[in-house]
Formats: structure tokens, C-alpha cells, sequence
């Protein structure tokens, strides 16, 4: 394994040369040149200071390069900051391969415990237990920094500055930090890792995860590389581009490739040459170069690195984006342009106004603009900007209520379930998942009963479209208006992106205008109403409201879990509906368990219920669903949503659970497979 692992090192420093290495020269360091190589020393180590089995190479690099010309200059460390993913992706890449052809090994990946996180993959048959004894080192040092902080608060009424801050971190660190033993023998090493290994797992334990990790080789045939099998997986890399970031890099799309090579089986003697083909064709059929065009200037040889390019250019640089979802901003911009549609007549329109006011519930004039534009213009595809607290609920049920007093459907839909279950409820109609209508349209399924009856008089409501990706935005509002319909967004262009490539809410705007509401009506007071339009405009003196009125509270992490803790208590002693909010799921998880302790006063429930994320529940405990899944049904028009909030009534058996809504007070059995499914 160490042979693998410094062999894997040599690999990865051969792509930081051979594709991240370079240095500058010129008035302002304007060439970007080759160099040589690089100069570097490397010191492995078996274990951590703790004692643990930590097989680790540190690898400090000289900051002076030669040129090809023999001068010695400072790297451009612009590039290696840019490569590093991609140079950790060749390293587990050629680690895998060679510990593969050395050991009857297998790998598979690891979910990751934060979200938004990469899988991690992991030798098949290690006991995870064993992960958790042996990260002794880091738990000390996150432990004795939360202490020092914590005293450092008490001590001086403040949390400690970003200097501060470092400084407990670095005492921590001395503190936890233990002398260097003994230099140890592999032998002995092995000897007291091996007696560590059977504390945790007993000594058929480790017999058994030794003969199970060693012997879970599948025999499994490489895959055989044609141009059409590069052709699809370039095409997958692109999609998983995506779904995460509107532009890439070579940087991005070559760490992609290299994952998919990894799970391919692609022998490692091919691997360098795969990748290549995989980001070459990434980036030149399925992606769109982001650049100025050429100045028709052709630099001399002298003028050009060894891979042709001009000095005057940087490495790695050049930004792409999807030719699909250009294609789809395109089309989307252009739908904004179209008009001939459905328009409510203006005696409709008033009608529903005077309804609204009837109901109690009068519109503002920036509202009662939005409902006239939008029931009457005609135009096919048409956005209204409208940021939180603005009143877009009641102005959504008066344009819905005027288009049906015109003689026109409506149909709702959203992101999420929980937006579209909310858009229902709120304008008296049937609404859904946009994700529903694409799986049908492309998996080729029967379309929704209410997909069917879109035609030219049908109005269809997109809430929360700022979170909508654009490719499927595109494929909507594309079926809606082939089909004759018209579509309304109602969205914030400054709010929380889409989970995928999005960003297209501006570019309408840009070319076409929106209806903008801007009066907030969600707050008492005028003054927070001020301030949360400025917030977020992202003008810092908005800061000053929530300074001044106490709403922000500063910490450091465990200082503040432990204030959320207490006001989570306090909040519920009066009675409110309090949720704690935390950034990573294991803080999550400890919250959740001094929670669930408080609530059972101390005791630990006699019967509990494994959940996906490693908790325990009982009879009582409050969970929140992660998945939507329509076969879970609570009533014959409701089913179990992602982010509904249930209390536990019962547990069955065989592991599943039964639940009684918060909200609607409907119940539902989740089965086990349900219950402990990851997120």
C-alpha cells in the first residue's frame, strides 16, 4: 500500500508539471511561460502525532522554477491553486488503479456526511469504526479549540477576531499536541494497531474484515473505450457540469473525467490518454467556449509555449457553458418576445380586484399593476421580479381569479413540492412539481391528467422560478406554448440560485423588462421592510437595522450551537414552533441528540427507529422528510413531501414508523426503506 501510495504522489506530481507549471516573465509578469520542472522534497510518515495509522506525505515545493532559457523565477501560482482538485482526482485515480493490480481489493464510494459533498470512495469491507477510533488527533484539537473559545467569550464579552481566532486555533493545536514518540518500527507499529484494531472490533472482528476486504475482488472487465463510448460519458460529464455550476473550466471537466475513468476500470497505462479525450471532447462538442474572438494575431514560435498556445494567453483559462443551456437561455429570451396569447378581458380583470378587496384582502398599486399586466398583455412568456414579503401570494390569486373570470384555466407550478403545495392552496387550483411534467416528457410517459388539458386559453403559474434550472424552465414553458398556453414567472432574481445552472430570470429581464413589485408588505414595521431591500441589493448599511435591534448574534461555532440550543429551549417554554437551523449535518446531528435528550428528560427511549443519517427516534420525536414520494399517500389528493414535518406515533416492528403530519394532521406509515434511504 506504501509502494501505491508514494507511486500515486509521483503521478500526481507529474500532472501538476506537465499541466499547472509554469512561470512569468515580462513588464507586470504579462508572458506566461514554461518551465522545466518542478523542485520538491517529500517526507512520509506512517502515523499522526496521536499515534493513529495516518500513511501521509508531506511535499514542500521551492517557489523558484527554470525557464527553458535557464532562468530562475517564482512559479505562477495562479494554476496550481485552479489544479488542485484535479491533481487529488489523478492521485486517488492511480491509487485505486495501483492498489487494484497489487491486492485482491475492491473500491466503492462512501456517501459523504455534508451535503453538497462528493462521494468519497473507500476500500470495500473496512469497518468504518475503525475510521472513527483512528481520527483521535483532530477530535482533541476541535474539542480544546471550542474550550478556549467558549472562555475567551466569557472572559471578554466578544467572540475572538479573525486573528484571534488563529491564534486559539494554533494554542489548541500545541496544547492537543502530543510529544513525538519513540520512533517505532513498522513491526511495531502493526503490533499496537493491531491490538488498537481488536479493542474496537474484537480479534475475529478484524480476522473477518481482513478476510472480507481481501477477498471482495469482482472480477470486472475494463471498459472498452470506442469513440461512442466517449462520446456518451463526455456528454454525462457535460450534464454533471450542469447540475452543479453554469461554467467550467478544463480544470473542472479533466477532475470529472478522471472519476468516471476511475468507476470505468480504465487500466492505468490508458488512463492519461482517456481523460484527454474525455475533456477534449467535454469541452469542444458539448460545451461552448466563453471567450472574445480571435484577434487574427499568429505570435512567432518564441512567442508560443510548447503546447502552442501564446505566452499572452493563461493556461487553463478559458471559461466554457453547455451548448444546451445557452441553446435553452436563447430560446427562453426569445419565448419573452412572443406575443398573440390568451388576455383576460379588462372587465374580468376588475372584477377580481374588486373581489380582493372584498376578501379583505386589497392590493397594493404595485400589485394591482402586476395583475393588469400580466391578465391582459397577451404576451406568451412574461416575468414579474418579486422579492420576498412584496405580496406576490395575494397578487398570484387575483391574476388567477381575473384569467378564470375570463374564461381561461390556470395551473399552478414550482420547484419543490412544498412551493408547489403552498402555490396551490394559495390560488384555489391544482399545482405540481415541474420536475413531474419533465420526467414524463422525457422518459415518454402519460402525461399528467392536467398536463393534458393545457391549451390556448390556460395560464400556467411558475413560483419560485429564480430556483428553477433553465434546462428545465426551457422544456416547460416549451411544451406550455406549443400547446398554446401562456406562462407567468414569478421569481426573485437576487434570492438563493437553483440547485443547477440557472441565471436565465436576468437575461429576460435585461432583454424584455419584468413587472417588479417593490413595496413590502410582510413587516409591521417600515423600517425592517427598508431593510430588508437593501440587504438584499447587498448594501452592507443594512446591516445596521439587525445590529442595532439585536438580531445578530456572534460566535464562534460552538458558542453559538450552544446559544441556539438555549434559545431553541426558551422559544419552546413560551409556546412558539421553534426550529434550530445549523451548517453541517454533524452539528445537526448533535443538536438533534441534546434535543431528543431534553424532550425525554435524560432517558433514553426503551424502543427507537434507525434513521438515515445515523439518529435514533422514538415515539414523540419531530422529523422532517427528505424525499418526495407520491406512492406514500395521507389522503387521496396529498402525499409525503420533502420537507414536511411529522411527530412520531408509532414504530413499527420491521423498522418503519407511523406519523402524524404537523400541519394538516394527516398520518402516514413510512416503511423502512423509506425511513433510513439517504438524502
Amino acid at each position: 500500500m506504501e509502494r501505491a501510495h508514494l507511486a500515486a504522489i509521483g503521478d500526481a506530481l507529474r500532472f501538476i508539471e506537465t499541466h499547472a507549471l509554469y512561470t512569468r516573465t515580462g513588464h507586470n509578469g504579462v508572458r506566461q511561460v514554461d518551465v522545466t520542472g518542478l523542485v520538491a522534497a517529500r517526507f512520509t510518515h506512517r502515523d499522526s502525532r496521536a499515534g493513529d495509522p495516518d500513511l501521509h506525505t508531506h511535499v514542500p515545493v521551492a517557489n523558484k522554477v527554470q525557464t527553458l532559457d535557464g532562468r530562475w523565477l517564482s512559479i505562477d501560482g495562479r494554476l496550481l491553486f485552479k489544479a488542485i482538485v484535479a491533481a487529488s482526482e489523478v492521485y486517488n485515480t492511480a491509487l485505486e488503479r495501483r492498489l487494484s493490480e497489487a491486492l485482491p481489493v475492491r473500491f466503492a464510494e462512501r456517501p459523504s456526511t455534508e451535503p453538497g459533498k462528493r462521494p468519497v470512495r473507500e476500500l470495500v469491507g473496512v469497518d468504518p469504526a475503525l475510521n472513527a477510533r483512528w481520527s483521535q488527533r483532530r477530535t482533541s484539537i476541535e474539542h480544546r479549540q471550542s474550550e478556549l473559545t467558549a472562555a475567551f467569550q466569557r472572559e471578554h464579552h466578544r467572540p475572538p477576531t479573525m486573528v484571534e481566532a488563529r491564534a486559539l486555533a494554533q494554542q489548541a493545536n500545541l496544547e492537543t499536541r502530543q510529544a513525538k514518540h519513540e520512533p517505532r518500527t513498522l513491526a511495531e507499529q502493526r503490533a499496537t494497531w493491531r491490538a488498537e484494531a481488536e479493542a474496537v472490533l474484537g480479534a475475529d472482528g478484524v480476522r473477518a474484515m481482513l478476510t472480507e476486504t481481501l477477498t471482495t475482488r469482482t472480477l470486472r472487465r475494463p471498459v472498452f473505450v470506442t469513440r461512442g463510448w466517449v462520446r456518451t460519458q463526455s456528454a454525462q460529464i457535460v450534464a454533471t457540469m450542469e447540475g452543479s455550476r453554469s461554467t467550467w473550466q478544463d480544470w473542472h471537466v479533466r477532475a470529472e473525467a478522471l472519476r468516471v475513468v476511475r468507476a470505468a476500470n480504465v487500466p492505468r497505462r490508458r488512463v492519461d490518454d482517456v481523460v484527454a479525450r474525455l475533456t477534449h471532447a467535454a469541452l469542444t462538442r458539448h460545451s461552448v467556449a466563453l471567450q472574445a474572438p480571435a484577434d487574427g494575431i499568429t505570435e512567432p514560435a518564441a512567442l508560443r509555449r510548447t503546447a502552442g498556445d501564446s505566452v499572452y494567453t493563461v493556461a487553463g483559462a478559458t471559461w466554457h457553458a453547455s451548448r444546451r443551456i445557452v441553446a435553452a437561455e436563447h430560446r427562453l429570451v426569445d419565448a419573452a418576445g412572443r406575443r398573440g396569447g390568451h388576455q383576460a378581458p379588462t372587465p374580468a380583470v376588475e372584477v377580481a380586484l374588486i373581489e380582493a378587496v372584498a376578501n379583505r384582502t386589497p392590493l397594493n398599486p404595485g400589485q394591482v399593476a402586476l395583475v393588469r399586466e400580466m391578465a391582459t398583455s397577451g404576451t406568451r412568456l412574461q416575468l414579474a421580479i418579486a422579492p420576498g414579503g412584496s405580496g406576490k401570494t395575494s397578487a398570484m390569486r387575483a391574476l388567477a381569479t381575473a384569467w378564470r373570470n375570463g374564461g381561461g384555466s390556470v395551473v399552478g407550478l414550482a420547484p419543490s413540492a412544498a412551493a408547489a403545495a403552498q402555490l396551490g392552496a394559495q390560488i384555489y387550483t391544482h399545482a405540481d412539481t415541474m420536475a413531474l411534467l419533465t420526467h414524463a416528457l422525457n422518459h415518454r410517459r402519460p402525461l399528467p391528467s392536467w398536463a393534458e388539458r393545457i391549451g390556448p386559453t390556460s395560464l400556467v403559474i411558475i413560483d419560485e422560478a429564480g430556483l428553477a434550472d433553465t434546462l428545465s424552465l426551457d422544456q416547460v414553458v416549451e411544451f406550455v406554448l406549443d400547446r398554446g398556453g401562456s406562462v407567468r414567472l414569478i421569481g426573485d432574481d437576487q434570492q438563493l440560485a437553483a440547485i443547477g445552472a440557472g441565471g436565465v430570470l436576468r437575461d429576460i429581464q435585461a432583454q424584455h423588462g419584468a413587472v417588479q413589485l417593490n413595496e413590502l408588505v410582510r413587516f409591521a414595521d417600515p423600517a425592517e421592510g427598508a431593510a430588508s431591500l437593501a440587504l438584499r441589493a447587498g448594501d452592507p448599511e443594512a446591516l445596521g437595522f439587525y445590529l442595532d435591534n439585536h438580531r445578530v448574534h456572534v460566535g464562534d461555532l460552538g458558542t453559538c450551537a450552544d446559544r441556539v440550543f438555549d434559545s431553541w429551549l426558551t422559544a419552546r417554554d413560551a409556546g412558539a414552533d421553534a426550529l434550530m437551523v445549523a451548517p453541517t449535518r454533524a452539528l445537526v446531528a448533535e443538536l438533534n441528540a441534546r434535543a431528543q435528550a431534553h424532550l425525554h428528560d435524560g432517558s433514553h427511549p426503551t424502543r427507537t427507529v434507525a434513521l438515515a443519517d445515523g439518529s435514533d427516534a422514538a415515539v414523540g420525536d419531530v422529523i422532517i422528510t427528505r424525499l418526495n414520494d407520491r406512492r406514500l399517500r395521507t389522503s387521496g389528493t396529498d402525499w409525503v413531501r420533502n420537507g414536511d414535518r411529522w411527530t412520531i406515533i408509532g414504530i413499527a416492528n420491521y423498522g418503519g414508523l407511523r406519523a402524524i403530519h404537523q400541519t394538516s394532521r394527516q398520518t402516514v406509515i413510512l416503511p423502512a426503506s423509506y425511513v433510513t434511504k439517504p438524502r
